[in-house]
C-alpha cells in the first residue's frame, strides 16, 4: 500500500464550511515530512480514531479523490493539525442513508469560493502609486 503524500500548498484547501453541529471521527491526520513549510506531507492513519464533535461555521475540505464513493470524508485544521474525519450520522439502523456521501453534503456542509483578491498588477501599481514622488507648485 502507498502512502499519501500531499504538496504543502494542497494539504488544506477549504472549499465548504460546515452547515450544522454533527459529530464526526478521525481516521488520521497529515504529518509534514521535513522542517521546512514547504515540505510535503504524507497520510498516516489512526485506528479507532477518536469521535469529536463539529461546529457550525468550522472550514472544511471535502475530500474528493482517495476515499471510498460513498464515505463523507473531509480535512479540517484541529490542534494545530490537518485531520481527515469521516462523519458519523445521528441517525442508526434502517433510518441510515444509503449515500452517506450525498447526505452528509446536503445536509451538512455548505460549499464556498473564496474572495477573489485584486491582482498581483494592481497591488504593485498601487505601491508604486503612494510612493511616487508628488510634483510641486513651486
Amino acid at each position: 500500500m502507498s502512502t499519501l503524500r500531499v504538496d504543502a500548498r494542497d494539504v488544506f484547501d477549504a472549499n465548504a464550511k460546515t452547515a450544522r453541529n454533527f459529530r464526526a471521527r478521525i481516521v488520521g491526520h497529515f504529518r509534514r515530512v521535513g522542517p521546512n513549510v514547504w515540505d510535503d506531507y504524507i497520510f498516516e492513519p489512526i485506528d479507532g480514531g477518536q469521535t469529536v464533535d463539529v461546529l457550525a461555521g468550522v472550514p472544511v475540505q471535502v475530500e474528493t479523490q482517495g476515499v471510498e464513493a460513498d464515505d463523507a470524508c473531509f480535512r479540517m485544521h484541529r490542534h494545530g493539525e490537518v485531520d481527515r474525519l469521516v462523519w458519523e450520522s445521528d441517525q442508526s439502523g434502517d433510518d441510515l442513508p444509503h449515500d452517506r456521501r450525498t447526505h452528509f453534503l446536503a445536509e451538512c456542509v455548505r460549499a464556498f469560493s473564496e474572495a477573489h483578491g485584486i491582482g498581483g498588477a494592481a497591488v504593485i501599481a498601487g505601491k508604486l502609486r503612494s510612493s511616487a514622488a508628488k510634483p510641486s507648485l513651486e
